[in-house]
């Protein structure tokens, strides 16, 4: 069985133009600039529950309608189906809030909080 499965060997790959890093989160880049990938991390995570909320929301949503759909007039049942598409849309209302709300403490504080780090490192 292992002569089946491949070594994989660990090699260094030339990136050219004298990109080199400097440490676990920081990447030096061709104009001197520092760049840091937590920064970079953030940001991704930033965008990633976003996303994943938005997701949330529709599916939330839909499931809801699809209830209400067949609630079958069971006012239990239609009330249930309210109160889940209700809910989904706060949830879509407080991830829009919350950009906002960053937006204006980061434009009073003149800090760019979405993306810390091009503040701090310019």
């Amino acid at each position: 069985m292992i002569k089946f499965i491949p070594t994989i060997h660990a090699a260094d790959i030339p990136l050219g133009s004298g990109i080199t890093g400097t440490g676990p989160f920081q990447a030096v880049l061709d104009q001197g600039a520092t760049q840091t990938q937590l920064g970079t991390l953030l940001s991704n995570l930033i965008t990633t529950i976003t996303v994943v909320g938005s997701l949330a929301f529709v599916v939330y949503f839909t499931i809801g309608g699809l209830k209400w759909i067949t609630a079958g007039g069971d006012k239990a049942k239609v009330s249930e189906a309210q109160t889940q598409m209700t809910q989904a849309a706060i949830g879509l209302i407080v991830i829009v809030v919350s950009f906002f709300i960053i937006g204006i403490v980061g434009a009073v504080l003149g800090i760019d909080i979405l993306n810390p780090f091009k503040t701090l490192f310019g």
